[in-house]
Protein backbone atom coordinates (compact mmCIF):
# COMPACT_ATOMS: atom_id res chain seq x y z
CA UNK A 1 0.00 0.00 0.00
CA UNK A 2 2.84 2.42 1.05
CA UNK A 3 4.32 1.43 -2.02
CA UNK A 4 1.19 2.38 -4.54
CA UNK A 5 0.91 5.33 -2.43
CA UNK A 6 4.78 6.48 -3.09
CA UNK A 7 4.02 5.75 -6.85
CA UNK A 8 1.18 7.91 -7.12
CA UNK A 9 2.45 10.57 -5.49
CA UNK A 10 5.34 10.79 -7.83
CA UNK A 11 3.34 10.01 -10.80
CA UNK A 12 1.11 13.03 -9.46
CA UNK A 13 4.50 15.20 -9.11
CA UNK A 14 6.00 14.46 -12.73
CA UNK A 15 2.42 15.03 -14.15
CA UNK A 16 2.22 18.62 -12.16
CA UNK A 17 5.70 19.41 -13.81
CA UNK A 18 4.53 18.65 -17.23
CA UNK A 19 1.44 20.52 -17.20
CA UNK A 20 3.04 23.50 -16.24
CA UNK A 21 2.83 25.94 -19.24
CA UNK A 22 5.54 28.33 -18.73
CA UNK A 23 8.45 29.27 -20.66
CA UNK A 24 10.70 29.39 -17.68
CA UNK A 25 12.91 26.29 -17.74
CA UNK A 26 12.07 24.16 -14.64
CA UNK A 27 14.96 21.97 -12.96
CA UNK A 28 13.66 18.28 -12.03
CA UNK A 29 14.75 16.64 -8.84
CA UNK A 30 16.54 13.29 -8.88
CA UNK A 31 13.11 11.21 -7.98
CA UNK A 32 11.19 13.10 -10.77
CA UNK A 33 14.05 11.80 -13.48
CA UNK A 34 13.87 8.62 -12.12
CA UNK A 35 10.00 8.43 -12.50
CA UNK A 36 10.09 10.08 -16.15
CA UNK A 37 12.96 7.57 -17.10
CA UNK A 38 10.78 4.66 -15.46
CA UNK A 39 7.52 5.89 -17.28
CA UNK A 40 9.63 5.83 -20.65
CA UNK A 41 9.50 9.67 -21.22
CA UNK A 42 13.03 10.35 -21.24
CA UNK A 43 16.59 8.31 -21.55
CA UNK A 44 18.64 7.78 -18.27
CA UNK A 45 21.68 9.79 -17.77
CA UNK A 46 23.83 6.94 -18.58
CA UNK A 47 21.80 6.07 -21.81
CA UNK A 48 22.68 9.28 -23.10
CA UNK A 49 26.11 9.38 -22.12
CA UNK A 50 26.60 6.39 -24.45
CA UNK A 51 24.99 8.24 -27.60
CA UNK A 52 27.26 11.57 -26.44
CA UNK A 53 30.04 9.44 -26.18
CA UNK A 54 29.50 8.67 -30.06
CA UNK A 55 30.58 12.26 -31.23
CA UNK A 56 31.94 13.67 -27.53
CA UNK A 57 34.65 11.95 -25.49
CA UNK A 58 35.12 13.27 -21.80
CA UNK A 59 34.57 12.92 -18.20
CA UNK A 60 31.22 14.25 -17.09
CA UNK A 61 31.77 17.03 -14.47
CA UNK A 62 27.90 18.26 -14.09
CA UNK A 63 24.42 17.08 -15.27
CA UNK A 64 20.79 18.53 -14.50
CA UNK A 65 17.72 17.96 -16.34
CA UNK A 66 15.19 20.66 -17.36
CA UNK A 67 11.89 21.17 -18.28
CA UNK A 68 11.06 23.24 -20.84
CA UNK A 69 7.12 23.53 -21.67
CA UNK A 70 6.67 19.91 -22.67
CA UNK A 71 10.09 19.12 -23.28
CA UNK A 72 13.15 18.04 -21.19
CA UNK A 73 16.91 18.33 -21.87
CA UNK A 74 19.87 17.78 -20.07
CA UNK A 75 22.47 20.14 -19.46
CA UNK A 76 25.69 18.46 -19.50
CA UNK A 77 29.49 19.68 -18.55
CA UNK A 78 32.19 17.61 -19.84
CA UNK A 79 35.66 17.54 -19.49
CA UNK A 80 37.56 16.41 -22.80
CA UNK A 81 40.84 14.10 -22.79
CA UNK A 82 42.57 17.10 -23.95
CA UNK A 83 41.35 19.15 -21.02
CA UNK A 84 39.05 21.48 -22.12
CA UNK A 85 35.03 21.51 -20.55
CA UNK A 86 32.32 22.14 -22.38
CA UNK A 87 28.79 22.59 -21.83
CA UNK A 88 26.07 20.73 -23.77
CA UNK A 89 22.28 20.77 -24.34
CA UNK A 90 21.11 17.52 -25.03
CA UNK A 91 17.83 16.40 -25.72
CA UNK A 92 17.01 13.80 -23.01
CA UNK A 93 14.26 12.13 -25.15
CA UNK A 94 16.59 10.88 -28.17
CA UNK A 95 20.16 11.91 -26.80
CA UNK A 96 20.91 13.85 -29.11
CA UNK A 97 22.08 17.60 -29.13
CA UNK A 98 19.42 19.97 -28.75
CA UNK A 99 18.75 21.60 -32.24
CA UNK A 100 18.46 25.03 -30.52
CA UNK A 101 21.90 24.77 -29.41
CA UNK A 102 25.23 23.61 -31.56
CA UNK A 103 27.69 21.24 -30.90
CA UNK A 104 31.21 22.90 -29.35
CA UNK A 105 33.82 22.50 -32.63
CA UNK A 106 35.51 19.87 -30.29
CA UNK A 107 32.91 17.34 -30.74
CA UNK A 108 32.10 16.10 -34.17
CA UNK A 109 30.77 12.34 -35.07
CA UNK A 110 33.26 9.71 -35.34
CA UNK A 111 33.94 8.78 -38.15
CA UNK A 112 35.14 4.76 -39.09
CA UNK A 113 37.40 4.48 -42.38
CA UNK A 114 37.81 1.44 -43.89
CA UNK A 115 40.48 1.06 -45.85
Amino acid sequence: MIRLVSRFVLSLSVLMFSAQASSQDTELHHYQAKQLVANGHILSLNETLSIVSQYCSGKLIDAHLYQEQDKWRYDLQLKLNAGQLIDLSIDAKTGHPNSRSPLPSECRNHETVTR
